[in-house]
């Protein structure tokens, strides 16, 4: 040890002495190896994502069974050396036991006197390698009662005191207590594939170069996590990336290719219409895996194909058969051993199936965005997604929030409401009631003049920092509706633009986060080159002539797609100037037009 004499007993250490015996997927039994032989393979890497770092990016204490008791909860009653005495209002909440604090000897009977360590803080495995993993694995970290010392039962201003220093800075206050403390650091670096800096490796190296580091232990097994590079999911080189196909489809394959094989889900959705699908992103982004979309009716060969290269575990089909049909279904199917579908009676009710059941252990904050549109939605999309949290869609228009909404809030346990968009998407009313809603202590709004302004407070709000940024239009939902998921996993935010220019407030934020690196979604058709090098949209009012030239899609009867690509172009052209006249009148033509054959 480094500033300790510490007399150690020669014996074979399996992982920590503290808590239950690990399952055999943790630990491998087939052989020991000395401890300090352990720490020398760990990956070397000096500390990534700071600034990136909140702790709302990691999950706590979630209920994994029916018993109402939380993680925190579980652990109290595991570690405590007599029975415990709780209630069980709404959550069981642990009053009563016996703790030993093992860093500092000491013993409590009230569990208000203990916290809940993990062993390595939340923050040192963000910057160690966390940052590039999906938003369930994170999860699965903060809640880790399977490995041995992953989380333990200490005295509360100790645990303070750690804070989330790592052993070049921190150390047990009781001597006795370093070796099983270096141990359990090591182990759960192994198993959950964190790096350790440069000032940890050395201290490491000093603390086992005696009789603990000599100590045999079994080597675990290790987490399908990333390997940490210094670039993992977060950051890409600096420069412009387009990720795009000849159609929605193909666009949403070159999306999903950014994913590895092995994925543990696939989500698909119509590429027709999005009501059925906004919700469908953060849920993706919260398991792990891309979004694809497929014409109602048949299968297309690229996307089974990314379905081959993907291997997913499960596929997730989003909406009724109108949207996916079962033709769809049967051929998805040969694809992975598990399909499951999420539908409900309508948009709203399909949105409440997903985050029900994907969101069970439940979701303390919350996004609601209308279901009439698709913009504000699906900027929420990535945010929610990174935060593990749904997207709920509501009928904004309404003058109540609807009850299977409040159910869904107060099964979820949600305590945080994000709405997106202004009160002219939803409603002054449903924010009253989200505002009355047991359960519920904050309700936030961010609403711009339109759309696009939505996007920039949503994301303005939501990231300190941003290396990556991703872009789609906003006058179409397909590409952002697959981006949001991959923009989710990569904690970046995603912006809605329009044509091929950028406001100024936007390239203000960009700078402001420190935006390098800028992934366009879809083609120069619907993202032009103007937004990847930051062109400043006209100033409004600019525009040649005193009015708006007559858009070529005002008949509405959408007889072929021309007439689409037409109504498009004039939007792109003058949404800039006349802002939420142009995008209204856009959106009949969209809306009506969308679905043609050969739309993209």
């Amino acid at each position: 040890m480094r500033t300790r004499t510490v007399f150690l007993l020669q014996f074979v250490l399996i992982a920590g002495s503290f808590g239950a015996a690990a399952p055999a997927s943790a630990i491998a039994t087939d052989a020991r190896v000395p401890l300090a032989q352990v720490a020398a393979s760990l990956t070397h890497l000096e500390p990534q994502h700071t600034l990136d770092y909140s702790r709302d990016d990691f999950k706590l204490w979630i209920v994994a069974n029916g018993d109402r008791c939380d993680t925190r909860s579980e652990l109290l009653q595991e570690q405590s050396a007599v029975p415990v005495t709780y209630t069980v209002v709404g959550g069981c909440t642990v009053k009563t036991g016996q703790w030993t604090s093992w860093y500092d000897g000491a013993t409590w009977t009230n569990a208000s006197d203990v916290d809940i360590d993990h062993m390595v803080p939340l923050k040192e495995a963000w910057i160690s390698g966390a940052y590039a993993w999906t938003a369930t694995q994170r999860m699965e970290y903060a809640n880790d009662l399977s490995f041995p010392g992953a989380l333990q039962v200490v005295t509360d201003n100790v645990n303070q005191a750690k804070g989330d220093r790592d052993p070049a800075t921190w150390m047990p206050p009781l001597p006795s207590a370093d070796c099983q403390y270096l141990t359990d650091w090591v182990l759960i670096k192994y198993h959950w594939n964190l790096a350790v800096d440069s000032a940890e490796q050395s201290a490491l190296t000093t603390d086992l170069a005696g009789d603990c580091g000599a100590t045999l232990v079994s080597q675990p097994t290790r987490e399908n996590t990333p390997t940490p590079t210094g670039g993992g999911a977060i950051l890409a080189p600096t420069g412009v990336d387009r990720y795009s196909g000849a159609d929605r489809y193909a666009t949403a394959v070159a999306i999903s290719q950014q994913y590895p094989s092995g994925v543990p889900v696939a989500y698909i959705a119509t590429g027709t219409n999005y009501p059925d699908a906004l919700s469908a992103a953060p849920a993706a982004a919260f398991e792990g895996g891309p979004l694809l979309l497929t014409p109602p009716n048949a299968l297309p060969a690229n996307v089974a194909q990314e379905l081959d290269r993907l291997e997913p575990t499960k596929i997730v089909i989003v909406g009724g058969t109108a949207a996916v049909s079962l033709n769809v279904e049967a051929q998805l199917a040969s694809h992975a051993a598990t399909v499951v579908r999420y539908a409900g009676a309508d948009r709203f009710a399909t949105s409440q199936t997903i985050n029900r059941d994907v969101f069970a252990n439940g979701a303390s904050a919350a996004f609601i965005a209308t279901g009439l549109n698709f913009p504000d939605a699906l900027s929420a999309s990535a945010v929610a997604g990174t935060r593990a949290a749904p997207v709920v869609l509501v009928n904004g228009a309404s003058s109540t929030l609807d009850s299977g909404t409040q159910a869904l809030l107060t099964q979820l346990g949600t305590t945080s409401v994000t709405i997106a968009g202004g009160t002219g998407v939803v409603s002054s009313s449903i924010e009253n009631d989200l505002r009355s809603t047991g359960g519920i202590t904050s309700v936030i709004r961010y609403g711009g003049s339109d759309r696009y302004g939505t996007s920039l407070q949503i994301n303005a709000a939501s990231y300190t920092t941003a290396p990556t940024a991703y872009f789609a239009t906003g006058t179409g939902f397909a590409d952002a509706l697959a981006g949001a998921a991959l923009a989710a996993r990569d904690h970046a935010p995603l912006y809605v633009v329009p044509g091929s220019c950028v406001s100024q407030g936007l390239i203000d934020l960009l700078q402001t986060q420190g935006t390098t690196h800028r992934v366009l979604l879809g083609g120069e058709s619907v993202v032009g080159a103007g937004v990847g090098t930051l062109t400043p949209c006209a100033t409004p009012g600019t525009a040649p002539g005193t009015s708006i030239p007559p858009n070529p899609g005002d008949s509405k009867n959408c007889t072929d797609f021309a007439t689409w690509q037409s109504a498009q172009a004039w939007f792109n052209t003058y949404y800039p100037y006349y802002g939420d006249v142009a995008r209204l009148d856009a959106d009949h033509d969209r809306i009506a037009c969308e679905s043609l054959p050969g739309a993209p």
